[in-house]
Formats: structure tokens, sequence, C-alpha cells
């Protein structure tokens, strides 16, 4: 198996794809994670005017989802590299922030290689303008569950997903898989990568907890849910979700979740309207002291898209994203409108918990025009700006949202003292 190994290696290094320092990683990475079969994919590979400051990189085309990513000069004397931004499918963005220099043939080291996989839509590369042209070659550091995912979160045959389909978990363990140990990004309502939405999350202490985690016809119809764990094991006494119409389905009964690790996704019976999930839970008595949990769902098949389920209810609003506002400068925010796409005639943007100056709102269509909308207004707590007319013939074409804005240091209406969150919508044509 090890002469197999270094043949191999050996293999790799005479076609120029790794240098002996990558070599020595990736043999390090295989014997540490072979359980998650990461590679080295070609991503994207574009013509590069050197002379530009900035330029942007669309691989929303990429199969599958990645743990993080490598840049590579497949041709020119030299790329310098300033900063690259890394835009993922759920509204988040990663700035790497360090100088990259990149002669013929060389390539970075992994940029934000995380545990779990994410979709990603856009680089954003800026670099000290030199002379002439280059190539750059984005490569993508994938496992096998990022080969099994596509972008409607359904996944494809990957081993791991054959529990998934399972139906529902009534009582015992339920099926587990490592997550990395950092909480979700996202705010309750927000679909995150993989296409799933999180409900909600709360931290369980050493007692029983009781606690109700709303979700609302507003969101969506859901087929499944799961839940993920940080921080300390959780046993849970009981889950139950209740549906919009009264009825209700208990998936858990004294199952226990290991820290840092999420489950499979649990059938509900049907594709419905959730009106809340209960858990009765405590965590397990340590020096970790409490646990997260995060409940998501995925929606119903057929819910999104320009022909979906969706645009018959709330008036053909759909939930685009939602961020949290800063206090200090302008947060700028990019929403991909991602499984949502098509048929957007007008947006609003609603504020909850804290009044925020709303500076810009910028609609981005598919062709690369823009449409910026300056606003420079107040928005109070639990109220909406708009809605915003898009233009009649860019209708069906829009790509992605950027708003600008930053909480209302002073409001003497805000509840509790944290930051205001932002929610961009979107209506069907």
């Amino acid at each position: 198996m090890l002469g197999r190994l270094v043949l191999g290696l050996c293999a790799i290094l005479a076609m120029g794809l790794l240098t002996a320092a990558e070599a020595r990683h990736y043999r390090y990475h295989r014997h540490h994670h072979q359980y998650y079969g990461d590679q080295l994919i070609l991503i994207s590979e574009s013509d590069v005017d050197l002379s530009l400051d900035k330029y942007t990189i669309d691989v929303r085309q990429a199969k599958g989802a990645y743990k993080g990513i490598r840049i590579k000069n497949a041709m020119g004397k030299l790329f310098d590299v300033q900063k690259v931004q890394i835009v993922y499918s759920d509204g988040t963005v990663w700035n790497e922030d360090r100088q990259i220099d990149m002669y013929w043939g060389e390539r970075s080291r992994p940029i934000n290689e995380t545990y779990d996989s994410k979709f990603i839509d856009q680089i954003i590369i800026e670099q000290t303008p030199g002379y002439g042209r280059g190539r750059l070659q984005i490569i993508g550091i994938q496992d096998r569950d990022g080969r099994s995912m596509d972008r409607s979160g359904r996944g494809t045959s990957d081993r791991y997903d054959r529990d998934d389909r399972r139906g529902n978990v009534s009582s015992g363990e339920l099926p587990v898989r490592p997550t990395v140990p950092v909480a979700t990004p996202a705010l309750p309502g927000q679909a995150t990568g993989g296409g799933d939405v999180l409900f909600g999350a709360q931290y369980v202490g050493f007692l029983t907890d009781r606690d109700v985690i709303r979700v609302g016809n507003e969101v969506g119809k859901f087929a499944k849910i799961r839940l993920r764990v940080l921080d300390n094991d959780i046993h849970i006494n009981e889950m139950k979700v209740v549906y919009a119409n009264g009825e209700s389905d208990t998936l858990a009964v004294n199952a226990d979740i290991p820290k840092n690790s999420r489950t499979n996704w649990i059938d509900l019976r049907g594709d419905r309207f959730i009106k809340e999930i209960q858990l009765v839970y405590r965590s397990r008595p340590s020096f970790n002291g409490q646990a997260r949990i995060e409940v998501f769902g995925q929606y119903a098949p057929g819910w999104l898209g320009p022909n979906g389920e969706g645009r018959k209810y709330n008036q053909g609003w759909v939930l685009l994203g939602a961020q949290t506002a800063g206090f200090i400068g302008f947060d700028k925010d990019i929403i991909p409108v991602g499984s949502n796409e098509g048929g957007f005639r007008r947006i609003r943007v609603t504020v909850r918990d804290r009044a925020i100056t709303l500076n810009e709102v910028k609609v981005v269509y598919s062709d690369g025009e823009e449409e910026i909308i300056p606003v420079r207004t107040r928005v109070d707590a639990g109220g909406t700006y708009g809605p915003i007319d898009l233009r009649g013939k860019r209708r069906q074409a829009v790509d992605h949202i950027e708003a600008k804005y930053r909480s209302r240091f002073f409001d003497s209406s805000a509840k509790g003292k944290g930051s205001a969150i932002v929610e961009i919508w979107g209506q069907h044509y």
C-alpha cells in the first residue's frame, strides 16, 4: 500500500501538479483524513488581464461543495495577489488579506480550509497591477461529502446519505457524522450552503431544558430536519415537530448526540408547514459546559425556483437572506439569489430588534449589469423599506443583491442591547 502511494505521488510530481512541500502536506492529509477522501479539483481556469487591480471569477457551475481552495498561476510571469475573497452560496464571505506572490506554475497554500463543505459562488481577486496577460486556476479541496452534494440540497448516492432516507427515527441512537466545531453564522430563517435553512439555535445546560423553536408558514414547506450539536454531548428526552394544522410527529426519544456532530436528515411525514419544534434535552455534565444545538430544515421538493410552490404563498415573497448589522461603519452584505432564481419583480428590506440606517441597495443581474438604489434613510425595528420595483426587462435575471447598512447606536425602541437583524425579501414575478 505504501509503495503504491509513493509511486502515485511520484507520478503527480512528474506531471508538475505538486511541489515537494505540497507532496509532504498531501501525504499528511492522506494519513489523517482518509475517512473523508479529500481531493484537489480544478474548478475554474480563467485568462486574466494582469493590468487589472480587481476581478471576479464565477464558480457556481462547479460540481459539489468544497472545504477550501487554492489558487495557481497556470501562465504568467507573476501574480502579485493582495487579497482573495470567497463568496459562499449562504451569503457568508471569507477575506484572505495577505500577499500571495506566484510565479509561473506556483500555487498558494490552502485558503479557508474547513471541516464542512460549502458551495462557492464567486472568487474575487485583488492584485497589484502588472503587465501582460496570465492564466489563473482555482483548485477546490473536496471530500466525499462535498462530491455528493448539489445545490438543491438533496445530494447524490453517496453512502453516507443512505441513512438519510430511513424515515422517522422514534427512539434510540440517531446516526451522526462529524462537523466543524464552529457555530453556524446564519440567522434563523436563512438558507445555508447545501440548501438547508436554520430554524434556530439554543444553548443547553446540565439540567433538563424545554425549548420551543418557532418556524412559521412564512419560511416555507419542509420535508426533512436535522440537528447539529457543538461544545458538549447532549441527551434528547424527546424531539417533536408540530405542523401548522395542529398535527405532530415525535422524531426522537432517549437519543444521545456527541459534541461536534450533526445528525443525518430525518424525514417528516409529508411536505408541510412547520409551526414549531419542541425539544426536551440536557447536556452531559462535564468540564465542557453547555452544549449548543442547531436545528435545520430542508425545503420540500418543488418549493423553490421560478415555478415553485412557494410563489403561491405570502403574496410571492420569499426570504433571500438575513444578516446582523454592525454599529460602526456601513456593512456590505451580498445575498446570492441561488435556488430562488428568476421571477423577482420587487424586493424589500425588513428590520428586526433595532433601527438601522440603510444606505444603499444594489441589484446585480446575471449579465453583470447593476441597478443601484440610493436610500440613506432610517428604518425602525419591525419596519420595512420598500417594496422596491425592479426594472421590467430584468425581472427574471437577478444574480445577487448587495445592501449597505449599519445599526443605529441610539434607539430607545431597541429590543435588548444587540445589533439589528436585516432581512432581504424578494417577490416573485
